[in-house]
């Protein structure tokens, strides 16, 4: 019979990342409206571990791994768009 939803299948495996460190990060540096997604299921997957729920834990997990890629690839690709447009606008010339 399976486990019940949110249940741990295996005490002995160690607890999922968080990301936590990871999607603040990202969200001072990149993009801020998905790091706080990111940093939302990083304290998800907190609040699961210490309410002993693996199997939601490792979810949201993925989750807020999803998430920190997205805010670091957007975060790059505006970082990327604003340096452009300044340069073309002529900011950097002397």
């Amino acid at each position: 019979m399976p486990a019940p939803h949110g249940s741990s299948l295996d005490p002995a495996e160690p607890a999922p990342r968080t990301y936590l460190a990871w999607a603040l990060a990202a969200t001072m540096l990149c993009f801020l409206p998905l790091g706080l997604v990111a940093l939302y299921y990083g304290l998800r997957v907190n609040r699961a571990v210490g309410e002993d729920r693996l199997a939601d834990a490792r979810h949201d997990s993925v989750i807020a791994r999803g998430w920190l890629w997205a805010t670091i690839v957007i975060g790059l690709l505006v970082w990327a768009f604003l340096a452009v447009a300044f340069a073309l606008l002529g900011a950097f010339s002397g």
